[in-house]
């Protein structure tokens, strides 16, 4: 199987029964999905490994339950994506993200003041809970901007859209987000 083959091809290679398709697909992603999860999980004390090997094993199934066109760049970002909120969001999670808000606070200066380190917390606590609430594609933007330090023409690539597309789907999040935290 040649490595060098689009992807609309090995999806099609897949859905047709061929899983040496997959596996190119698995190691030409596996790699940049890898560095996704970890730097969602990062401090979460999750496996970054559990999440990307059980997003691929989502990812067979789905490309062989359907026949629907896709994008398949973005589609494996966002099941990695879901797949790693679904660990945060399991018991034990606001545990490390104090431990997350501690170590922020340090960074930005509040040292060692409990009320200000506090004050931090809170502001996380917002910040991540509104993120929650943001459409999927623009939830994703900004992840893809903010955690993976994509570019405006990897977004585009990925999101399958235009780079003004995407800087417009950052601009609303980042608003949304401001709004909301400042109110």
């Amino acid at each position: 199987m040649s490595p060098l083959l689009p992807d609309t091809e090995l999806v099609a290679l897949v859905r047709a029964g061929r899983d040496d398709a997959f596996a190119v697909i698995v190691e030409r992603y596996q790699g940049q999905l890898l560095g996704f999860a970890r730097r969602l999980l990062r401090g979460t004390g999750h496996d970054a490994e559990d999440v990307v090997q059980d997003a691929f094993l989502r990812a067979y199934k789905g490309l062989r339950a359907t026949g629907n066109e896709m994008h398949l760049r973005p589609w494996l970002y966002m099941i990695v994506r879901n797949r790693a909120m679904d660990d945060l969001r399991r018991p034990g999670r606001i545990a490390a993200e104090l431990d997350e808000v501690e170590h922020v606070a340090v960074a930005t200066g509040a040292g060692d003041d409990p009320a200000e380190r506090a004050v931090e917390r809170e502001l996380l606590r917002e910040v991540v809970t509104e993120m929650q609430r943001l459409p999927e594609r623009q939830k994703l933007a900004l992840v893809m901007r903010e955690l993976d330090g994509a570019s405006h023409v990897e977004m585009a690539e990925r999101l399958g859209t235009s780079i003004p597309a995407t800087k417009s789907l950052l601009v609303r999040a980042r608003t949304t987000l401001q709004d909301a935290v400042a109110a």
